[in-house]
């Protein structure tokens, strides 16, 4: 989450900087669209490898140095890519190779950003550094390649590879919404992390978006306006955030509260709702995820053919998505404004429940990805 933090107030004060309340426009009512395209940025990060593949041995705790005194001037992350998906919870990196500073890498990912925070000086990283933290085993870890990572303040000019963080602002004096390839955000300063496939021998897929601006005039006059973008390379990937059935928990947590996959019954409204104390599974989901109207994602298998659910409150008292039909695999449900404000603690707590009419599956995860 502090990556998180740090963005919006990075985004906070680029905005103010911006200060589109004063930019002086002529006509004082509404600007063309070359005027709003003169005032307006959408940048993508640039990503530069600095590393080639190559294979590690580790035993418990023993520290494996990948690169020393890297120069990462100008520079806000580097970017692991491993060969393999990450196969446990035990493997950890640091950028200075001090106990204090390991950071654990998740479960099952292939890429993974490190960032900088206070362990650069003078713009160079000391050390990058694995170890694992198994007891009594020999593991082998293949890092495919190291990325340093330019962010939006300077990617514009460098040379490199197009990341996957596109950031838009505008200084025009304009109400802005950004179309991240169908996920909207409102603001003069809109940044967001896209995409990007890998194939099978672990080789980013370069993806084609088009961000579409539309600006809303004081007169009331509507622009719109395309921006044409390719991602190459992962520079920031997106991170999982689980509500039920995180995979990284410790055996301890695990213990506590296994959060096993389920079979949820027909009419069955306690079965998914999402309640710490009225659900027969699912805990309470945070106001800020609520109010941060983020995707809910389902991972789910088993699912058949008269399957058909509906999306409410715990109260019963509406519905926000009704007769939908899921397939095996991953169901997206977007949080709308009118469901946050019904179902989190912080306004009406409702609980968000999902409930089947008809039909069978397994619920195995929920999260969110940022």
């Amino acid at each position: 989450m502090k990556k998180i933090i740090f963005l919006l107030v990075a985004a906070v004060c680029t905005f103010v900087g911006c200060n589109p309340a004063h930019e002086d426009i002529g006509n004082g009512s509404h600007i063309t669209v070359d005027e709003l395209k003169a005032m307006t940025r959408v940048i993508v990060d640039k990503v530069v490898q600095i590393a080639e593949q190559k294979t590690y041995t580790a035993t418990q705790l023993t520290p494996i140095v990948l690169m020393e005194n890297v120069d990462v001037k100008d520079c806000e992350s580097v970017a692991l890519y491993f060969g393999e998906a990450i196969p446990d919870t035990c493997w950890e990196v640091s950028l200075t190779g001090e106990d204090n500073t390991f950071e654990r890498i998740p479960k099952n990912v292939l890429v993974y950003r490190c960032d900088f925070g206070n362990k650069v000086k003078n713009g160079v990283v000391s050390k990058i550094v694995l170890r694992h933290i198994k007891d009594n085993q020999t593991n082998t870890l293949t890092v495919k390649a190291i990325y340093k990572n330019y962010g939006y303040r300077v990617a514009e000019g460098k040379e490199g590879l197009n990341g996957n963080v596109i950031t838009c602002y505008t200084s025009a004096p304009v109400n802005a919404k950004w179309s991240f390839a169908g996920k909207e955000m409102i603001g003069n300063f809109a940044s967001k992390k896209m995409t990007v496939k890998t194939d099978g021998n672990g080789d980013c897929v370069p993806a084609d978006y088009t961000i579409k601006l539309t600006a809303l005039c004081p007169d009331g006059t509507e622009l719109v306006v395309d921006y044409p973008v390719q991602c190459k390379a992962i520079s920031n990937p997106l991170v999982k955030y689980y509500i039920y059935g995180d995979p990284n928990r410790t055996d301890e947590e695990k213990a506590e509260d296994p959060q096993l996959p389920f079979v949820p019954g027909a009419w069955d409204a306690a079965a998914m709702r999402f309640s710490s104390t009225e659900g027969a599974h699912l805990p309470t989901i945070p106001d800020e995820v609520y109010f941060g109207l983020k995707t809910l994602i389902f991972d789910v298998s088993d699912v058949t053919d008269n399957f058909d659910l509906k999306v409410m409150n715990g109260w019963w008292s509406n519905t926000y998505y009704d007769h939908v039909k899921w397939v095996n695999g991953l169901n997206e449900l977007p949080i709308t404004q009118t469901l946050a404000d019904e179902c989190a603690k912080g306004g009406e707590g409702r609980d968000l429940d999902l409930m089947l009419y008809s039909g069978s599956m397994t619920l195995k995860t929920v999260y969110y990805e940022e």
